[in-house]
């Protein structure tokens, strides 16, 4: 069981190493928006390409942040029904849920959205707007952050298997807020 968890641990680490990389968007994407608020209020000029960079950092945070968020117990739960029940079962409900939930739903996301990532790219999509940016990039960030979030759903079996076979401890389960 210890070469599992190492994999579990790396895909662990390179999660939370992306997670806080992307937190620094949201100061980014901060100061996008108070750049272009400033810049059209104070000075009557506008840009479409801050705009939409404030549109795709936004949409990358969130994007990339869920497989980090997914790590530290953030997704929504059903504490109502769950918090009722043993530790045991709650790792059974989450290992069935990954299995038949979320892994089979990133794998058709991933799917679906190589496909619009090709198109945009051999189209070189971009933005409709005068000085907008190119699109295809972020349509790529689509099947990318599904694949971590996929990983991150295999890190957490990998994890709680450990748990079931005594390889770790029961995980704590935090939510309830």
């Amino acid at each position: 069981m210890k070469f599992p968890l190492r994999i579990a641990a790396a895909i662990d680490a390179l999660n939370t190493l992306i997670g806080r990389w992307m937190t620094w968007l949201i100061l980014f994407c901060t100061l996008t928006s108070a750049t272009a608020a400033t810049l059209r209020y104070v000075f009557d000029w506008g840009s479409n390409a801050l705009l939409e960079a404030q549109w795709f950092m936004f949409g990358l945070v969130f994007l990339f942040c869920s497989a980090w968020t997914l790590l530290e117990g953030g997704h929504v739960r059903i504490d109502v029904v769950s918090s009722r029940l043993p530790p045991v079962a709650r790792v059974w409900i989450d290992i069935l849920g990954t299995l038949l939930f979320l892994l089979p739903v990133c794998l058709l996301i991933m799917v679906n959205s190589w496909s619009y990532f090709l198109l945009s790219f051999h189209t070189r999509e971009a933005s409709p707007d005068p000085g907008g940016l190119i699109w295809w990039p972020l349509k790529l960030a689509i099947p990318v952050a599904f694949a971590l979030l996929s990983l991150q759903g295999l890190s957490e079996i990998i994890k709680n298997i450990a748990a079931l076979t005594g390889h770790r401890p029961m995980p704590t389960f935090r939510g309830g807020h």
